[in-house]
């Protein structure tokens, strides 16, 4: 598991790009204009790194293993932040990378896979670009839930410049440890992808919104490779709600 991952995230990072009943993300319904007004995209070089949820003026998290290839940093400096359009490199604003917070208990793996991320500016709000709501309740067994991405529509596939959405359900825990094996810990849930949908290259650190209220971060899908039907994990955002409150507290505003 841990070697087919890391094959994974290589990929991720030297790419720099990764789709419910609706179809994969990246093959699945359009985003209209507003409609998903949290998303983010990480990018270099105008080619997508990773998703990303805003949940403050200041402030989206992601995966943490975005910021590596590997056990290498990728140079934040020169990361992208584009928001504000469904529509990726066109209609919307752009941000730089200020400071990244990544959960204590991160060690460049598959485990406690979360970033807090300042940017340099507050965003610009507006219809297209606010924050998602989160709050402190864990997510449950069985539920639906809109995932988001301008991912690829398969590892070996070209990046994808339309946000697409798909809505997944989430997997019973007993189901998520067995995918996850060893690398299971508490904290996650497991969406299902069996009928063909997921998040692929590109998608992963996007989020699963429930009810209006973001529910997960993307990670990695088990396996190692999109597309293969086996579970996505997301780190669970309101198990860790504490700890990304802290953070968005503790810092100073910015100029």
């Amino acid at each position: 598991m841990k070697l087919l991952v890391s094959i994974a995230l290589l990929v991720l990072g030297v790419s720099l790009a990764q789709g419910g009943a609706l179809g994969r993300v990246a093959d699945g319904n359009d985003a209209r204009r507003g409609q998903f007004p949290y998303q983010v995209a990480l990018t270099l070089k105008r080619q997508t790194v990773c998703g990303g949820v805003m949940v403050h003026e200041r402030f989206f998290l992601t995966a943490a293993h975005c910021f590596f290839d590997g056990e290498n940093p990728l140079p934040v400096q020169e990361l992208n932040v584009f928001y504000g359009s469904e529509k990726l490199f066109s209609k919307g604003k752009y941000n730089r990378v200020k400071t990244v917070h990544f959960h204590e208990q991160y060690d460049h793996g598959v485990q406690y896979d979360l970033a807090v991320v300042e940017v340099r500016r507050k965003f610009e709000l507006s219809a297209n670009s606010r924050p998602a709501a989160f709050g402190g309740e864990t997510f449950g067994e069985h539920l639906p839930a809109t995932v988001t991405g301008y991912g690829r529509n398969t590892a070996e596939g070209n990046m994808a410049f339309q946000l697409k959405y798909a809505e997944l359900n989430s997997l019973p825990e007993e189901l998520c440890r067995e995918a996850m094996g060893a690398d299971y810990y508490e904290g996650v849930f497991c969406m299902d992808t069996s009928a063909g949908s997921g998040f692929c290259l590109g998608d992963y650190g996007g989020p699963a919104v429930a009810e209006d209220k973001l529910v997960g971060v993307g990670s990695y899908t088990t396996g190692g490779k999109c597309g293969s039907g086996e579970p996505d994990v997301f780190v669970d955002v309101g198990y860790f709600s504490k700890w990304v409150q802290s953070v968005l507290e503790a810092e100073p505003a910015s100029p």
